[in-house]
């Protein structure tokens, strides 16, 4: 039986570890979204302040959020690789602890911090995410370049019918679950496909069937660009498809994805991306399981004598194949390619079944 004074041990290790690790990339993020927002701001992009400081930590956790996976996989190799720098794998093995009454704490660890970042960090990510959108438009509001223009983020553009005719609307980033955007460009024309006018403005609200374009400059072919406080674009869409085309995921809390989902349903719009979203947050835990066991396969047989660059390697190789196989999977899911239960869980099971039949191998021939 393995002792469950050793357990908390190795358990205690391996989860300072992998927090140590999160730790250090969070302050990277951080450190690197402060430069990045205030060199912005000092080259004119962005009012320098308090809110410009806000809107870049409030983005940190979601970075570290898309980091988690690689975090366990790399925490995970650097636990076992120091456990056997200090000889503590070979005392077990001594001992008669098999490598799976070993891995056992660590994977239960894994399993744990993938149920946390799932109901607990997810959300408060995600809100502060949408806190973070909700500043820029104050932040960016007199700096945001028109979406036609060079500008740091890319604008998302959108075809839309109303007021007899259609419309292009391009904005650079959104708030408000879509329904908001600042950066504004429009493109309206007439009912036979003329170009009627351009419409640039700083922010646009959704409100009962039309868009409210503030502090808009409305330039038409043969005349001179004219100034409007409030410029009305008729558009036909639901909120529904407009919340598809605008809205950031990363800012829709796990716990309310199934009601995005079913009222994008009833809409008759498609939820794969609502519904791939959930599914990735449920395979999560899973998905770090996985991870612990391939950082053991590994280095959990690694000796005192062989050098850490293979095993670096190693690890980097099967960190960045797994990462290409969950874009694979998330891209077919999005695309309605796949189900979005078959791509958000292929990736974590793949990789368990990887993982356990390269240690039954080493372990048990």
């Amino acid at each position: 039986m393995f002792s469950r004074t050793l357990s908390f041990y190795f358990a205690r290790h391996f989860a300072r570890m992998v927090l140590s690790l999160f730790a250090l990339i969070l302050f990277v993020a951080a450190l690197t979204t402060l430069v990045e927002f205030f060199n912005r701001g000092f080259k004119g992009d962005a009012t320098v302040g308090w809110g410009l400081a806000l809107l870049a930590l409030f983005r940190v956790p979601t970075a570290g959020e898309e980091t988690l996976p690689f975090v366990v996989l790399y925490g995970s190799i650097a636990a076992f690789v120091i456990a056997n720098r200090r000889l503590e794998v070979v005392v077990a093995r001594s001992a008669g602890v098999s490598a799976w009454q070993f891995l056992l704490p660590a994977t239960i660890v894994g399993l744990i911090f993938g149920i946390l970042a799932t109901l607990v960090y997810n959300p408060v990510a995600a809100d502060l995410l949408a806190q973070s959108n909700r500043i820029a438009a104050q932040v960016f509001v007199k700096k945001d370049k028109p979406a036609t223009t060079q500008s740091a983020d890319q604008p998302v553009w959108m075809r839309q019918p109303g007021g007899g005719g259609d419309s292009i609307l391009g904005a650079v980033r959104s708030f408000d679950d879509g329904l908001g955007l600042s950066g504004v460009t429009a493109f309206v024309f007439a009912g036979e496909g003329l170009f009627r006018e351009r419409v640039d403005a700083q922010t646009a609200h959704y409100a009962a069937g039309e868009w409210l374009l503030q502090d808009a400059t409305v330039t038409a072919t043969g005349s001179s660009p004219r100034r409007v406080d409030t410029y009305h674009l008729a558009t036909d869409l639901p909120p529904s498809e407009i919340r598809r085309t605008f809205q950031q995921l990363d800012s829709v809390s796990f716990w309310t994805l199934p009601a995005w989902a079913d009222a994008a349903h009833l809409a008759g719009v498609s939820s794969d991306r609502y519904d791939l979203q959930y599914q990735a947050l449920l395979a999560r835990p899973i998905l770090l399981l996985a991870m612990v066991l391939i950082a053991a396969t590994v280095s959990l047989r690694f000796s005192r004598s062989r050098s850490l660059g293979p095993m670096i390697v190693t690890g980097v190789a099967v960190g960045f194949l797994l990462y290409v196989v969950m874009k694979i999977a998330k891209d077919l899911g999005s695309g309605g390619v796949v189900s979005p239960p078959l791509a958000a869980w292929l990736p974590a099971i793949i990789a368990i079944l990887i993982g356990m039949t390269v240690l039954l191998h080493l372990e048990d021939g």
